[in-house]
């Protein structure tokens, strides 16, 4: 039989207004939430270190209960997307509650399960953990989505390795058990410049870009066609997106710089390399083209984020941990990146599960209402709970 969970000494909702106070862009350093973080947990007993990606940036890991193999990580990213150019009713620096609901930059992406995850520490920390409960806050996943890296790499070194990792990406609480692997590029596209009434006397970066794009849009339907209705995935297929174009400097010179960004969403299962090696032979074929006439032209691409997909475990578990801490029957998979396939790559079980909607992620006014952080509360009494010796 389990013992009820403990008290919290502070509210989920209370440290959520906290978290939300430092400003985390990506951009920023992420080290004084780190800092409140170490110092709340190391207010309760419980040991912190740090894995640093860089000078600015680091993550967070904390072990509550025995020092053993087959814990539990609950793991979270820090950082958070710029609010630049977005009308905010309110400061997105400072919390603002208001019908039922917490407003404020990474209030569901991705602080509530953070706050969720101190708020739970004390009632981990008192409980007889027969496993292990690893808190890892992470940094830029924003941008690459590779900062958590340096914090796996300790466990099964100097920290025991984990069977499972819950990601806590918002998902309503429900469990989503896939998520396609994610590649951006961005592809600069040299020219050389001259007056526009005589275009012929250079080579124009934006018209090169412009053919690439299209050579884009026909791989794009090609992959739609080769969809998958069984996949579980909406959409069900491997999508390929051109985001930004930026070329030129005004109408009368022909461009000598143009750079594209664009990125691929693969199903799991599909040749990692397909995309990578088909537009590299594209861009390989103009480049013989180009280059005999223009040597100083040509296409570059920057293959600048590859995030690994997180294939579903039928009988993972993961899955059925969450599962039955949340008391659902059914799975989900959800087409946009997080952390989860590095740690499934580093042979933990993984699945996401978090409070809050994807829905308001990277908006104007982003909130999480309060009864998800009430429902992610239950989550980790209930995890409190199944790890508790008899």
């Amino acid at each position: 039989m389990t013992k009820p969970p403990l008290a919290r000494s502070t509210s989920s909702a209370e440290l959520l207004a906290r978290l939300i106070s430092f400003d985390t862009t990506s951009r920023h350093t992420n080290v004084p939430l780190v800092e409140f973080a170490e110092s709340y947990l190391n207010g309760l007993g419980i040991t912190t270190q740090r894995a640093d990606l860089e000078p600015g940036k680091t993550n967070l890991i904390a072990t509550i209960g025995p020092v053993q193999d087959g814990g539990i990580v609950l793991s979270g990213h820090t950082d958070v997307v710029p609010v630049d150019g977005q009308d905010w009713r309110s400061d997105p620096f400072n919390a603002d509650t208001r019908d039922g609901k917490m407003f404020g930059r990474g209030a569901c992406d991705m602080k509530g399960f953070l706050a969720c995850c101190l708020a739970a520490a004390p009632v981990f920390r008192q409980a007889d953990l027969a496993r292990p409960v690893h808190l890892v806050f992470s940094c830029d996943e924003e941008v690459t989505c590779e900062g958590v890296l340096p914090a796996i790499r300790h466990f099964g070194v100097d920290l025991p390795k984990p069977a499972v990792c819950i990601v806590g990406e918002p998902t309503m609480m429900e469990v989503v058990t896939g998520q396609k692997a994610c590649q951006a590029y961005v592809t600069t596209f040299t020219g050389v410049e001259t007056h526009s009434s005589v275009p012929a006397a250079g080579f124009n970066a934006l018209f090169e870009a412009a053919r690439f794009t299209v050579e884009l849009e026909k791989l794009a339907a090609e992959m739609r066609d080769r969809q998958d209705p069984e996949s579980g995935f909406n959409p069900a297929y491997t999508t390929v997106h051109a985001g930004v174009l930026n070329a030129g400097t005004t109408v009368n010179i022909v461009p000598n710089r143009a750079t594209l960004s664009w990125e691929a969403r693969l199903l799991p299962g599909q040749d990692e390399n397909e995309i990578r090696e088909r537009m590299a032979d594209y861009v390989k074929a103009r480049n013989d083209e180009i280059r005999p006439a223009w040597p100083q032209a040509g296409i570059d691409t920057d293959n600048y984020v590859n995030v690994p997909g997180l294939a579903p475990e039928p009988q993972g578990e993961a899955r059925a941990l969450a599962m039955r801490l949340t008391g659902t029957n059914r799975t989900e998979n959800v087409a946009y990146g997080t952390e989860a396939g590095h740690f499934q790559s580093a042979g933990m079980s993984t699945v996401i599960c978090g409070p809050g909607s994807i829905e308001q992620a990277h908006k104007p006014d982003e909130f999480i209402a309060l009864a998800q952080l009430e429902r992610c509360d239950r989550f980790m009494d209930a995890l409190a709970g199944t790890l508790t010796r008899a």
